[in-house]
Formats: C-alpha cells, structure tokens, sequence
C-alpha cells in the first residue's frame, strides 16, 4: 500500500514536473515580449515628451514683437529623451531636425491667420465706428455694469460721480473714498441669512455638478465625445478659409505688430503713443526696427526710401482726391476761374501774351489741389486723422488715419508678395533659424530587437493647418 502510494507521489510529480516547465518557458517569453512592449511604450513616450519639451522652448522675445512661434534652432537638443528613455535604449542615437522652418510660407501664412482671424471682427468694428464717429456704447456698458454692481442706491452716486469724470476728463480726489464708502454699505447689508442661503446653494449646485460628472462618466465613448467638441472648437477657432479673410488677416497684421513712419495719434489735442496687440510701444520699437510697414509696401530695404515712396504716393492720392472736390464745388471753382481772368489780364499787360482763362483755372485748381493734398499727409504724418472726402463730395465725415492708408496700400499687395516681405522684416531682427515643425529620428542598438530596425521617426508641431 505504501509502495503505491509513493508511485503515485512520483507519478504526479513527475507530471507536474512536465507541464510547469513548458508554462514556465511561456510565462517567461510573454514576460519578455511584455518587457519590450513597455519598452518601446517608454520610448515613443519619452520621443514624444522631447518633441514637446522642444517645443515649448520657443523664443519669447520672437512671439512678443511678431506674434508666432518658433524655436531656436541651434537650441534643439535631446536631455529630455536621455532622462526618460529605458535602459535598454539607453545608447540609441537620437537626432532632432528642422521638418519645418518658421518662415516657409505655407507656415507663416497659418500661425498669421490663426492669431489674426479672431480679432478681426473687434477691429472692423472698430475701423467703423471710428470712421463714421458713431457711438460704440462703451461708457453707457460702464454705467450700467457699476450700477447693477452696486445697487440702485450706488447707481445713482456713481453715475454723479461719473458724470464729473466725464465732463471735465480729470479724476476726483474723493472717487476712490466713495466707491469704498458704497462697497461697505452694500456688503453691510448682507446679513447672516443671506449668507446661509448662498451656502446652500452653492452645496445644492456642488451636488448638481457631481451628478454630472456621473452621467458623463457613464456616457459612451466619452473621450472620443471630447476630442470631437475639442476639434470643433478649435475649427471655430480657425474661422473661415476664405482668401479674402486671409488677406484681411495678413494686413490687420502688418498693422498690429509692425512698425511705420506714424507711432503716435493726436486727437482733441492730446498726443497717444501707439502700441503693439502685445503691449509693446511702437515709438521705441522703430528705433530699432524703422518703417517696416513702408518697406513692406515698397519692397525696398531702406527704410528713409520707403518712407519717401509712400508719402509721395500719398501726397498723390490726397491731391487726386482734393482736385475732385474742387471740380465739384460751384464756389471754389468760381473764385478759381475769377483769380485766373486776373492772372490772364496782368500777363497780358506785362508780357502780351493772352492765354486761355479756363486753362488757367485748372491749372490754379491742380496747384491747389497739391497745396491741400500735402497739407493732409502733414496732418497724417503727425498722427492726425483727416476727412477721407472731402465735404463737397460727400456730406458725411469719414475719418481717417495714416494706418488706414496703409491697410488700403497693403490690400493691394499679392498675398505670396506680403508673406515673401513680413518674412524679410521677420529675418531682419531674428537672422537665426527657428523651427515650427520638429522632425525626431531614433535609431536603437542593434540588439535591441525593435519591433521597426529601421528607427522610428516622429513628427510634432504647432497648429499649422
């Protein structure tokens, strides 16, 4: 009995012995297939991390005085891969490369319409509302805001005290106490319930929020929900992919982050330095970078010949416009063709020669047209705004600037033309390479066994469309 049982301890053994080592054989090869699959996992992870690290190190001097992005490219380097990347990857040879360069057209003519599309609304209607003098409704906004604010009660001392703001342009000394003075009696007037009441309704929404989050949770799909919302947003964003809102963007542009001959505006007699969309002065930067919206016009790189070009065009253009509102005013045309008989009669009592009056009088009204054409780029050269027409054109005042002469110049301009000229302005104070789009190469050791022996290749950039 006991001599059958041990045969039977021996047979068992000797089975089990037989079926672990080949479970044991291929527990340990799918531990190692596993081991290299999170390897690699590790690897495109840590590529991946590169790339963006990379990215993030964009020259903030770059996007502060021209608006987009760019990384340096002498600066690209591999830390960030060396610290993530496994062990057994450890000695592969990685290389980061430009995939696309910051002023390939296709690439400047995206991040400029991405940053521009958005604003343009905001500035048409601030083109128009300065052009036709109508009220933009601002102040009555204020108004209305700081009294819903502050109760009826404060309403009515803030609107006083608004209205010695806005006569005379200069602040009370007691503004500031008041204002503090109605803060303190507005939150006087809370008292405990209403305390009590907002808190329990911030705990009621609270609770509304988390049974939310537990109705998306249980959603399907919810990430790919996400990233569809995600993605429509940001096609919003990129608003239309229209030539003429792409031309609109690159002019707004232009305006917006580059420097011209005018950097102030005087209006009602006081003098405003004109900024940058980021807040830089325009007076300072064209110390350094002068009429870059001029040489972009042009197409010449110095700057005083630029600026000449385009005043002389606008000297011409204003005297075109004057000289038809002198052929359309009775008046003017009147007094001209008057001071031309008396011309015409004192050459001919001094010299015998008779000329024609009437081509006299045209001659009078070019030269005067000149006169009056010279004395508008003057006023715009100044930082003043002018009548685009005159009144005897047209009865109602459009106003208009040195900028918005500008935009119409700009307008004119080849889309490739303007791209071609922002990025020589755009070379000309960065002359080093910057990258928009990274190209990442990895090459793993030979006994690696990567899945690709070839090396993997990744690719990342900012949103260029």
């Amino acid at each position: 009995m006991l001599i059958s049982m041990r045969r039977r301890c021996g047979a068992l053994s000797l089975l089990l012995i037989v079926i672990i080592l080949p479970l044991l054989l291929v527990f340990a090869t799918g531990l190692g297939i596993a081991r290299r699959f999170n390897d690699e996992a590790y690897l495109v992870r840590a590529m991946r991390q590169q790339l963006s690290s990379s990215l993030s190190a964009y020259d903030r001097d770059l996007y502060q005085q021209f608006g987009v992005f760019g990384v340096p490219v002498d600066r690209l380097e591999t830390s960030v891969f060396r610290t993530l990347v496994p062990d057994r990857f450890a000695k592969s040879t990685a290389e980061l490369s430009v995939a696309t360069d910051l002023l390939d057209p296709t690439a400047l003519e995206s991040q400029i319409t991405r940053t521009m599309k958005l604003r343009l609304p905001a500035l048409w209607l601030d083109q128009v509302y300065r052009l036709t003098g109508l009220p933009d409704g601002s102040e009555w906004l204020a108004q209305v805001d700081l009294g819903r604010f502050a109760g009826a009660q404060a309403q009515e001392k803030a609107l006083a005290a608004g209205d010695k703001v806005l006569s005379d342009g200069n602040l009370p000394e007691d503004l500031a106490g008041q204002l503090a003075d109605l803060v303190r009696e507005s939150l006087d007037q809370v008292t405990e319930e209403d305390k009590l009441e907002v808190l329990e309704d911030t705990l009621d929404w609270l609770g509304d929020l988390a049974g939310q989050r537990s109705v998306l949770a249980a959603l399907p799909d919810g990430s790919h929900w996400l990233s569809g919302l995600a993605g429509w947003m940001d096609a919003l964003a990129s608003g239309p992919e229209s030539p003429l809102v792409q031309k609109a963007g690159l002019a707004e542009y232009c305006l917006a982050y580059l420097t011209a001959a005018v950097t102030v505006r005087q209006e009602d007699g006081k003098r405003e330095p004109l900024q940058t969309i980021s807040g830089l002065d325009l007076t300072d930067l064209a110390q350094v970078r002068p009429a870059e919206i001029e040489q972009i016009i042009t197409g010449t790189e110095d700057p005083e010949a630029a600026r000449r070009q385009v005043q002389t065009g606008l000297v011409a253009a204003r005297s075109i416009i004057q000289l038809a509102a002198l052929l359309a005013d009775a008046d003017e045309m009147a007094l001209l063709r008057a001071q031309a008989v008396t011309l015409v009669a004192i050459l001919a009592g001094a010299t015998g020669i008779v000329l024609e009056p009437e081509s006299i009088t045209y001659v009078l009204a070019l030269v005067q047209a000149i006169a009056r054409g010279n004395e508008d780029v003057t006023a715009l050269l100044a930082g003043q705004s002018i009548r685009l027409i005159p009144p005897s054109l047209l009865d109602q005042p459009l106003v208009v600037s040195y900028a918005d002469h500008l935009r119409l110049m700009l307008w004119i301009l080849p889309s490739d033309t303007l791209l071609e000229r922002i990025s020589r302005c755009i070379r000309r104070t960065f002359p080093q390479d910057y990258a928009v789009g990274i190209q990442f190469y990895v090459q793993p050791p030979a006994r690696s066994t990567l899945i690709d022996p070839s090396g993997l290749v990744m690719e990342l950039s900012y949103a260029i469309e």
